[in-house]
């Protein structure tokens, strides 16, 4: 029976950590380009004894999955709004971290001329330097990425200037994870000796974006309730699987007892 309830709560432990990534799935469901955490991927692990047979198997997760499906595009008017359509991030500089990937596209200009994200994250040119842009009477972004703007001083006439150019990487080439504080990197590869070694992000472009347009977050609110409850249901059951191994415990020791 012990077994029984083992694997009980080991289920109750999975349930609760679902719960967990779907409330923040729900909680970010409005920000910009967010990547949902994905919640069904799971493995199998066994405690070994010395000189003994399995005796425990465990379920695992694969931490730092998230879903890479396309969100809705949103037309803003804003010329430093920019979405990604399709795959690939935008290469960004976070205020704590290491360099990482991101799809969000609200961009703004802060008091020293550095772009950044709505959250506040340095947007990276393809040299992975922080862009820095002059004052202008008109910007513009082009589908690969390429801003240029009408300098102040320059003539009405004048063709606008190329000024940087996006960072961004198309995913293909990295095995990705999403970290906890949001930001998506590339997994920590581990080799032969045992040593670690996190693939440096690099400019590879190939990445299509629409100016003007923001992409929202790739959750569905409704499909996140509806888990929810899914996963009440399944921690009430288990609960009751908990109390029917207990029953099953108590009724095999009376029979065995001794009698007076």
């Amino acid at each position: 029976m012990d077994r029984m309830i083992h694997t009980a709560l080991n289920s109750l432990k999975m349930i609760l950590q679902n719960q967990q990534i779907t409330s923040q799935n729900i909680s970010n469901a409005s920000v910009i380009g967010y990547r949902k955490d994905a919640n069904s991927e799971f493995g199998t692990a066994y405690l070994n004894g010395e000189d003994q047979l399995n005796a425990r198997v465990f379920a695992t997760r694969q931490i730092g999955v998230f879903s890479n499906q396309q969100g809705e595009l949103e037309s803003t008017e804003n010329p430093l709004d920019v979405a990604i359509n399709g795959n690939g991030f935008f290469i960004v500089q976070p205020r704590v971290g290491d360099v990482a990937l991101s799809r969000r596209g609200d961009f703004s200009i802060d008091q020293e001329g550095q772009l950044k994200d709505g959250d506040g994250s340095l947007v990276l040119g393809n040299d992975l330097q922080p862009i820095v842009i002059p004052a202008f009477r008109k910007i513009e972004i082009s589908s690969e990425g390429e801003i240029r703007i009408a300098a102040l001083e320059a003539p009405q006439d004048a063709p606008l200037q190329l000024i940087a150019t996006l960072g961004t990487n198309n995913g293909e080439e990295l095995d990705l994870e999403k970290g906890p504080d949001g930001f998506i990197r590339a997994k920590v590869e581990v080799d032969e000796q045992g040593q670690e070694n996190t693939p440096a992000l690099e400019a590879t472009g190939k990445v299509f974006m629409i100016s003007n347009y923001l992409e929202k977050s790739n959750v569905n609110p409704v499909e996140e309730l509806i888990m929810t409850l899914e996963h009440q249901r399944n921690y009430e059951t288990h609960v009751k699987f908990i109390d029917l191994a207990k029953q099953m415990d108590e009724g095999g020791s009376s029979l065995m007892r001794i009698p007076e």
